[in-house]
């Protein structure tokens, strides 16, 4: 009996550990700062200069679906977003990957939360029976960003390198790069799957432009913890479980989507 006992009371610690992460205490929430760079139409600040954008919906999910963390979104740029991680000044880098930053920053990933792509897309004028471009980009003259790795470049992202091999315009942002293809001055461009999809919401747009079937590059989006911040690996896992549950991880998914 006291065996039976001591086991039902192990297994209800096991349970109140596991709900600890998803619910409050009577201290209040703990603050877990969340800090990112703009990204476009994905993340920004609005004309009263708070964090807008899918990612900043993201976030406040992220705080309504539970009760025992407080996430605190800041906007800063590149250089001084890399200064807050190595200060410990911020906690968790939302929907990147490792392989975008720099090992002193002391990032985990976290599972999964979307899988993303580069991809190439033309005006549907310039597609000679509908994909001769999409089927052999290499040889089409192209609009990109300068300084990304680019998977037709074989990831090299050197200026010299790529225009002595390709007839490439280098342009200084993805929007830059759709308007490029929209005014004709270059046959296709490559941005990411997910700022596309945003001008992709303009039906005017989506008649303009054509998406290839095949991607440039995929790479796996996640949550990334600082490894020594407030909240953990497990935890912040625990919180995208329930805001898949919720919908909110597919409701985002579909907002960094093209419908094909």
């Amino acid at each position: 009996m006291a065996r039976i006992l001591l086991g039902w009371v192990a297994v209800r610690c096991m349970l109140a550990t596991a709900l600890f992460g998803l619910y409050g205490t009577a201290q209040g929430r703990t603050d877990v700062i969340v800090a990112a760079e703009p990204w476009e139409h994905l993340l920004y600040l609005d004309g009263s200069q708070r964090p807008a954008g899918v990612i900043a919906d993201f976030v406040a999910g992220m705080n309504r679906i539970q009760d025992r963390y407080q996430f605190d979104l800041v906007v800063l740029p590149r250089l001084r977003l890399n200064q807050y991680f190595i200060a410990k000044k911020a906690d968790v880098y939302p929907l990147r990957t490792v392989a975008w930053t720099e090992p002193s920053l002391n990032l985990v990933a976290t599972k999964t939360i979307v899988v993303a792509h580069d991809v190439y897309f033309t005006r549907r004028s310039k597609q000679q029976g509908g994909d001769s471009i999409c089927k052999n980009v290499r040889a089409a003259h192209l609009a990109v960003v300068r300084g990304y790795h680019y998977g037709v470049f074989d990831n090299n992202a050197d200026p010299a390198f790529i225009s002595s091999h390709f007839n490439v315009d280098f342009l200084p942002s993805n929007e830059s790069v759709v308007k490029f293809v929209q005014l004709g001055r270059a046959e296709a461009g490559i941005v990411p799957e997910a700022i596309l999809a945003s001008y992709f919401a303009d039906p005017s747009v989506k008649e303009q432009l054509a998406v290839c079937d095949h991607p440039d590059s995929e790479v796996n989006l996640s949550n990334l913890v600082r490894k020594d911040g407030p909240i953990s690996v497990e935890q912040m896992n625990a919180i995208v479980d329930l805001m898949e549950k919720s919908g909110d991880v597919a409701q985002l998914r579909a907002a960094l989507t093209i419908p094909r």
